[in-house]
């Protein structure tokens, strides 16, 4: 029997823009006064999912940055905070090889100014508490994850140069195609879930999780019903126990309403 669903937010649990399920709220009802639980497992910041998900906070679980931070009814389970030295590295790393990024902590995101108003927008999309900063080397807060942009395709161009540099030292996952988060050793959305399946009592036979690209590798591997989407990368395909429709087609609605509802 299923006890814990986690699903991947963007190109999994919502549509092509960016819309969640038109019965996404019954369905939670429905989840939630059966035991079930279930965990959003996203790159975006615990504020901003807060925000999107406000109704919710009672009913879901919350993996947020790839899973350096995991929060359930407004309680910390897990927090991996990078040591301030691998953080100065990584910024002064980017700085030569072009990369522009994100530092999410405890009390807010902070990045210097991406050049265009369009990314300022997006950004700000994603991380509803980013605080713009002239110098990202002074800013004084507990960081838990690093997220780089590339205009280039990053899995061929900053994506190698970051892991030939820190591959021993942090976890550097792709997230999407011109992004790549940083994290500690360790660190990611699978890790999140394992920690969540032992404070719940939850077994990995007994989860469900969803997901479409590359950080979603390891969120698979925990959960023995696990689904990549039509829609995946073809990587996340070869390693799911199932497919599900695409994203555009509710693809996760439908298989929760098939096999747990």
């Amino acid at each position: 029997m299923i006890r814990l669903i986690a699903t991947d937010m963007d190109g999994t649990l919502l549509d092509e823009n960016r819309e969640l399920p038109p019965d996404f709220d019954e369905v939670i009802k429905k989840l939630y006064e059966q035991n079930i639980y279930f965990a959003i497992a996203s790159g975006r910041s615990y504020a901003t999912l807060k925000q999107q998900f406000s109704n919710y906070l009672k009913e879901l679980v919350f993996i947020c940055d790839n899973g350096s931070y995991v929060m359930y009814q407004q309680k910390s389970l897990n927090l991996s905070v990078i040591p301030k030295r691998l953080v100065e590295e990584v910024v002064h790393c980017c700085r030569e090889i072009g990369g522009k990024l994100l530092l999410c902590g405890t009390k807010a995101t902070y990045h210097e100014y991406f050049g265009t108003e369009e990314a300022e927008e997006e950004i700000a999309h994603y991380y509803v508490n980013q605080i713009l900063v002239e110098d990202n080397l002074a800013v004084q807060d507990d960081i838990f994850k690093i997220a780089i942009f590339d205009e280039k395709a990053i899995e061929q161009h900053i994506y190698p140069k970051l892991t030939k540099r820190f591959g021993r030292q942090l976890n550097i996952q792709i997230s999407g195609a011109h992004w790549v988060d940083v994290m500690n050793p360790g660190v990611n959305k699978g890790a999140a879930l394992r920690t969540i399946q032992e404070k719940l009592g939850v077994s990995r036979e007994e989860t469900m999780s969803f997901g479409d690209y590359l950080n979603d590798y390891e969120l698979l591997l925990e959960a023995k019903e696990s689904y990549a989407m039509e829609n995946a990368h073809e990587k996340l395909k070869e390693i799911a126990a199932h497919i599900a429709p695409s994203n555009k087609d509710q693809g996760v609605m439908k298989i929760i309403h098939r096999e747990v509802l």
